[in-house]
């Protein structure tokens, strides 16, 4: 799921790594409270974040411009914003000092039935194997962040996941296909599979 796709996941969990390019601070003319509109752009375009009451409170000294930011929320399902949905924000971690924590894994994206040369997974495995960290690898099989597709954490794998590991990664399998996502082990209580 990207900033391009959204309108195609309504009201549906998502992660997206992405960087701060506005902040407006508002007030709710309902109970006066503040809460905040950013502006958030990544590789395929540009999303409204939508931060309300705590979470606004708690995160908004993360929510600088330019700050790099992996935001984790909700697809507004609302029928008023099908054409242009916003983000409703549930949690903010600074790409910065955590990309390589553990807490994030590099994440590539395998459709079924895609046509990649045969070498590609040997020259992955060189890219990874080059730029060790923290981060696990997972491969997730089918298409989309959609539910039911199956991910596969890499048992041996873990990589810095750099600006140069990514753009290497998404040269080989498209921009869309590589992505940091929080690692689900603690959230979901569900393992990925692993191979």
């Amino acid at each position: 799921m990207n900033t391009a796709n959204l309108k195609d996941h309504l009201g549906r969990p998502l992660d997206l790594a992405c960087v701060v390019t506005k902040v407006q601070r508002q007030i709710s003319r309902r109970d006066n409270s503040e809460w905040g509109k950013i502006t958030v752009e990544d590789f395929h375009g540009t999303a409204t974040v939508l931060a309300f009451k705590d979470n606004w409170q708690k995160y908004k000294e993360t929510l600088q411009q330019d700050a790099s930011v992996l935001l984790s929320g909700k697809v507004s399902g609302r029928e008023r914003d099908e054409e242009d949905p916003p983000i409703f924000l549930d949690d903010v971690l600074p790409l910065e000092g955590v990309s390589n924590s553990g807490q994030l894994a590099l994440q590539i994206e395998f459709p079924v039935g895609a046509e990649l040369d045969d070498d590609v997974f040997a020259r992955a495995k060189e890219v990874l194997v080059a730029h060790p960290g923290m981060a696990p690898v997972e491969l997730r099989v089918g298409t989309g962040n959609g539910a039911g597709a199956p991910v596969l954490r890499s048992r041996t794998l873990r990589t810095d996941p750099t600006h140069d590991t990514m753009e290497a990664l998404q040269k080989m399998f498209g921009k869309a296909r590589v992505r940091l996502v929080r690692v689900e082990d603690g959230r979901s209580g569900r393992d990925p599979g692993a191979y």
